[in-house]
């Protein structure tokens, strides 16, 4: 066993964003060099997880999907300002500060299905002065009603078309309810006066809803602003009455994910109307809650978490949206990384987690990790550098730094990928790797942190599943589904190609959306990355057109052992693409259509002529025409275990296992498949695990420091024998098991 006297050892294993803001948290404590000695494992060449980006033919910038920051992400944006200040660039350098990094916006482009064809919605949230550097600015749910009553205030001071009356009446409500918020305690719950005067006024606003269609032909102008300023104020007091009725306050927000969101709204007054705008299906869209990745059925999501996640998107700091000013992989994943280096964690790059294995006889307890070594590195001592620089900037290849390692030259001729699950990887080229590497307990590692995604925790976790009902139960509620992303570098800039909005680039508008034509209903156009690419000035795209979205996903995979798995879905995600462009680009960009650039043809699929086509220059040059052109674009089909996005249905809060609840000794979870709060997959949910994940091993940080975590009992938690170490935690959180 490790001696006492020595620092404890802990496995990360994963490199996503859970296992890395793990270690950023122990490694944040003062001499934590004396109580920590931290090894992260990850597979293949690359940190990030499904944050993970990097680089591929001419620099491009290749992304898992669409990545950005809410401005309500209160843990994860003071993390990396955090990082940035001590990263500490050299001033002139790429990406020297967090503001430089992380660029604030509040335009969005929603799209409505009305009268028959979907049509733009452009909405603009206001900045506000609260500092993207401080989450503490958040405190709860006043600080999400405050939000929306200002928000309100300003989008009726712009709104065209709104009757005097209804504007009258709606700013008394206003000026009344601010006062009420300051003086009357939310704890009141269903008696606080706010539900009584917000019931009041939506049914006046409800009864302008319904006659707005009549009153078209008098405010011609001016009848679209006036529904959707009404959709959306429908909207708002649903929230705010809905959270009062349901005194989330006092009860929190987990007992209500036993009901479908739809339901909930639907409850608390939602008009018809309302319930199918894009305003109420933004969050079930950018939260991917369609049932088994299908999304032409029905989202289905914990209320509670819907109704969390929004209110807390109306709080935002500063702005709405915060976009990186670079990829992922060099905006966030890298500086961490340098950070931590820095710090003195280490990093075991090309392990590749198999299987816990649980102590024999006390089975509370995780006796060994295999694993499998997918390399050996030519200089051991110097250890992996992952990383390359791209006009000054920190980055991740696209493929290992073959040059490194001893099989190097081998995965390079074969091209295989060493972050598939059906690679056929390490084959007979390579037996002495098909021996595992296994850490011991109480000599490789004291703790283990298990970071990896949920998607592989039926396959690396199989004995703790059949050890622990709450493991099964925990697999069986959240599920993880397939994911389809695609990038397109264009000729032409977004309004040769028709966009209709003018954006203006000093408050940093992006065309961005998550409400378009499904199945990837996410877009945006990121023109401002070009150039941290590398184009020749006489093939240089002006447009960088990334699309996102779910994948159905109705079979099991197919056993690990089909390694044409991956290419078959990677071809089906190419025919999707090339699918949805040729049906559905022409609404968004009329001009990038057949029919606008030849006078002739398809009057809504993409000219494919415009897709900048890398391989028309160099040696070997080659001229493609039409479809054939997307062959040069980027796609990918995210199928693998540990890049499936974790889903928020109703029922599955209550299984999602916290951070010190393996109900393992020597398991800490992190993820944002976890228990944390907000319970909701994205980079702060990650983050709020890794916090809590430290806390579970240091005690620190506070709990009461993590922004959002509830501080109420959990209504349904899962059960089982409970080690020490988690009974301390509970007690210190006040929950009575």
């Amino acid at each position: 066993m490790s001696d006492a006297t020595q620092p404890r050892k802990v496995a990360i294993l994963g490199g996503g964003m859970g296992g890395l803001t793990t270690a950023l948290q122990l490694t944040s404590q003062p001499d934590w060099q004396k109580r920590f000695d931290i090894t992260v494992y990850q597979l293949g060449w690359r940190l990030g997880g499904k944050c993970a980006s990097s680089r591929g033919p001419n620099a491009r910038i290749e992304e898992h999907g669409i990545h950005g920051f809410m401005g309500s992400y209160f843990n994860a944006l003071p993390m990396m300002a955090d990082v940035y200040a001590e990263l500490n660039r050299p001033a002139g350098a790429p990406l020297a500060t967090f503001e430089e990094a992380f660029l604030g916006s509040g335009f969005t482009m929603l799209w409505e299905w009305e009268k028959d064809r979907l049509t733009p919605w452009p909405t603009r949230a206001p900045s506000n002065s609260t500092p993207p550097t401080d989450g503490t600015s958040y405190k709860g749910l006043q600080t999400a009603i405050v939000a929306i009553l200002n928000e309100i205030g300003q989008m009726l001071g712009a709104a065209e078309g709104v009757p005097k009356l209804v504007s009258d009446g709606i700013s008394l409500v206003l000026d009344k309810a601010k006062r009420q918020i300051e003086t009357v305690p939310l704890s009141e719950g269903p008696n606080h006066p706010l539900v009584g005067e917000i019931q009041a006024a939506r049914k006046l606003v409800s009864g302008v809803v319904k006659t707005v269609d009549v009153l078209a032909p008098h405010i011609a102008d001016h009848a679209d602003d006036l529904r959707r300023a009404l959709l959306t104020l429908d909207f708002y007091a649903t929230l705010i009455v809905g959270a009062l009725s349901d005194n989330v306050e006092v009860e929190g927000y987990d007992r209500l994910d036993e009901e479908n969101w739809s339901d909930w709204l639907t409850r608390h007054g939602c008009h018809p109307a309302t319930l199918q705008s894009p305003v109420v299906m933004t969050t079930v869209n950018i939260c991917y809650q369609s049932p088994n990745g299908d999304t032409s059925r029905a989202a289905r999501m914990g209320a509670g978490c819907y109704l969390n996640w929004t209110l807390r998107a109306c709080a935002y700091m500063g702005d709405l949206i915060w976009s990186f000013a670079a990829g992922t992989g060099e905006t966030v994943v890298a500086p961490v990384y340098e950070v931590l280096k820095r710090r003195g964690v280490k990093f075991e790059f090309f392990h590749k987690v198999e299987a816990l294995r649980l102590d024999p006889v006390n089975r509370r307890n995780v006796a060994a990790i295999e694993m499998t070594v997918q390399a050996t590195l030519k200089d051991p001592e110097a250890g992996y550098q992952p990383l390359i620089d791209v006009k000054g900037l920190p980055s991740w290849p696209h493929r290992p730094l073959y040059e490194q390692l001893n099989e190097g030259e081998y995965l390079r001729a074969t091209g295989i990928d060493l972050e598939s699950y059906w690679n056929g990887w390490p084959n007979e080229a390579f037996p002495r790797l098909k021996t595992p590497r296994t850490l011991r307990h109480g000599v490789d590692y004291d703790e283990i942190v298990f970071a990896i995604s949920l998607g592989a925790v039926r396959y690396l976790c199989k004995e703790l599943m059949d050890e622990d009902q709450a493991w099964r139960d925990m697999v069986a509620a959240l599920p993880a589904l397939q994911t389809q992303a695609m990038q397109i570098w264009l000729s032409k800039d977004m309004y040769e190609l028709g966009w209709a909005e003018p954006l203006n680039p000093a408050k940093n508008e992006l065309a961005l959306s998550g409400t378009y034509f499904c199945p990837p209903n996410g877009n945006a156009n990121f023109p401002d990355l070009l150039k941290w690419e590398s184009w020749p000035k006489d093939n240089a795209p002006k447009a960088l057109w990334y699309f996102c979205g779910l994948m159905p996903d109705y079979e099991p995979p197919p056993p690990f052992s089909d390694t044409d798995y991956p290419r078959r879905q990677s071809e089906r995600v190419k025919t999707q693409c090339i699918q949805y462009l040729q049906a559905s680009i022409g609404t968004m960009l009329p001009k990038a259509t057949v029919r606008a650039n030849y006078g002739v043809g398809d009057p809504m699929g993409l000219d494919f002529n415009l897709l900048v086509d890398s391989r028309e220059t160099g040696p070997g040059a080659l001229r493609a025409e039409g479809v054939q052109r997307f062959d040069s674009q980027f796609w990918r089909a995210n199928i693998d275990p540990t890049e499936r996005y974790v889903t928020s249905p109703p029922g599955s809060t209550a299984c999602r296992l916290e951070a010190w609840g393996s109900g393992f000794d020597n398991l800490t979870l992190a993820g944002d498949w976890i228990y944390t709060g907000l319970n909701v997959g994205s980079f702060e949910s990650a983050t709020m695990s890794g916090k809590l994940a430290s806390y579970a091993l240091s005690g620190a940080p506070a709990l009461d420091t993590i922004i959002g975590y509830p501080t109420m009992p959990r209504p349904h938690a899962p059960t089982r024998a409970r080690t020490p170490a988690v009974e301390a935690a509970l007690r210190l959180r006040k929950v009575v098991g």
